[in-house]
């Protein structure tokens, strides 16, 4: 909506324009609260992978350049099987968090979490 400025204004201004429609939103503090929290919570396990895979890499990484050595009374095979096991352990924690990230990748959007709170 457009309106005309005041003799004084119209030195400088040419035209003022209003665009502050929008929607109110009515809800309760429990209501918002529960939905914040569970926005949260699928957001934290959206980047649930990025633990998995640095664990992931570092232990790959560690069992392909390491000399294993007997140490603490544990024989050489045993430290380098103990790390491949923790470098496949790894890699399944890391897809099975790649597969939860994408399954809640919508609801980490503000557009859902919006709609969550217009109960859309």
């Amino acid at each position: 909506m457009a309106s005309t400025p005041t003799p004084q204004e119209d030195r400088f201004i040419n035209q003022i324009c209003s665009n502050t429609k929008t929607d109110f939103i009515e809800i309760t503090e429990d209501k918002l609260e529960n939905i914040l929290i569970k926005f949260i919570r699928d957001f934290k396990n959206s980047n649930g992978w990025l633990a998995p895979l640095s664990i992931f890499l570092s232990m790959l990484v560690a069992s392909i350049t390491a000399d294993f050595k007997d140490f603490l009374t544990i024989p050489k095979d045993v430290w380098c099987a103990i790390f491949y096991i923790v470098v496949v352990l790894s890699f399944a924690w890391f897809l099975v968090k790649v597969v939860v990230a994408i399954s809640k990748r919508e609801k980490v959007k503000i557009d859902y979490l919006i709609k969550k709170i217009k109960n859309n």
